[in-house]
């Protein structure tokens, strides 16, 4: 459905298009490089939108992130008209647009997919910015005024203190003593992997024979996610109890040998013995670990690359723990 509404007035036709006279790229063409693929602020968004989404190829995106980000962008130009130039947008413009998409366009926009759209824009304008040499970024301070996610449910250090406590009583009792919740929960306290990279964990992905820096690899079979791929360190303290509980299951290949459902269960008995209200979950520990290494003082860039986040990714998680710490 294309509006071709004005930039400037939902409620009134379009300005005269500002469209460059050179020819649109596919999305899949290969880059011809910086010599040929040239933007100015005249170009139409439906122009750049081709060269951004090879360019965010290039840089090793997810391809059902770019398919997100591309139709999050489509979504834009429908609104602006795909001849609309590049140049044409300001903040002012970018609110109007998301004021529309919010409240008076007829398909329900959620808070999470409202979130992912602000971040395709702010992704979609710091690339355009120097690569049209437009003169502000507009889409920056719409970023920082828009974004209506709700915030990630994280623990306090009290609960931290709290579940721990529990999760070594699980260990030590006399009767069906379980290893698995304390392993299982100090290990994502530190490292912050994914629940998929948790899971597919491997032996010979430890390394641990260096006793003051122990660490692991993270990898990806598929190459479309080798970006994600890292170094992370582990506690020194967590390698004694892992060596036990390793001889304790005989763990020879997987670290975690178990279904997530299982895992999940495991991390559901530290919740109830230690009584919190709060369900202990993955993705909980994953935002745990990142807020107490950014409020500890991890150097940003550090921290992104142990989270394995792209930038853009990085930026919106970023601005969530800074909105958690205050």
């Amino acid at each position: 459905m294309s509006h071709q509404l004005s930039l400037f007035d939902p409620d009134k036709p379009p300005l005269p298009s500002t469209l460059s006279k050179r020819p649109t790229r596919s999305v899949g063409a290969a880059d011809p490089g910086p010599e040929t693929t040239k933007l100015t602020a005249s170009a139409p968004i439906s122009a750049a939108l081709a060269v951004w989404t090879e360019s965010r190829q290039r840089a090793g995106l997810s391809q059902n992130t770019i398919k997100n980000y591309r139709i999050d962008i489509q979504l834009l130009a429908e609104y602006a008209g795909a001849g609309a130039s590049v140049g044409e947008f300001t903040t002012q413009t970018l609110n109007k647009y998301l004021e529309w998409m919010r409240h008076r366009r007829r398909v329900p926009c959620s808070s999470k997919t409202l979130d992912r759209r602000i971040t395709a824009l702010k992704s979609f304008f710091r690339w355009l910015t120097p690569a049209a040499a437009l003169p502000v970024n507009p889409a920056e301070a719409v970023v920082n005024v828009s974004v209506r996610s709700p915030l990630p449910v994280v623990l306090t250090e009290l609960e931290v203190s709290q579940a721990q406590h529990s999760a070594r009583q699980l260990r030590q009792r006399k009767k069906k003593a379980d290893m698995r919740p304390h392993i299982l929960l100090t290990f994502l306290l530190h490292t912050g992997l994914r629940k998929g990279e948790t899971v597919r964990l491997v032996t010979n992905h430890l390394a641990l024979d260096d006793p003051d820096q122990p660490h692991l690899y993270v990898r990806y079979v598929d190459k479309r996610h080798r970006h994600k791929e890292r170094k992370v360190d582990l506690d020194p303290e967590w390698v004694q109890d892992y060596r036990n509980y390793a001889e304790h299951y005989q763990i020879t290949e997987r670290v975690f040998p178990w279904s997530v459902r299982l895992l999940e269960y495991r991390l559901e008995d530290v919740s109830n013995a230690a009584r919190l209200k709060k369900h202990i979950s993955f993705e909980m520990l994953r935002w745990t670990c990142a807020l107490r290494d950014f409020r500890d003082g991890m150097e940003s860039e550090k921290l992104r690359r142990k989270l394995g986040l792209s930038k853009v990714q990085w930026g919106e998680m970023r601005r969530k723990i800074r909105r958690l710490l205050e």
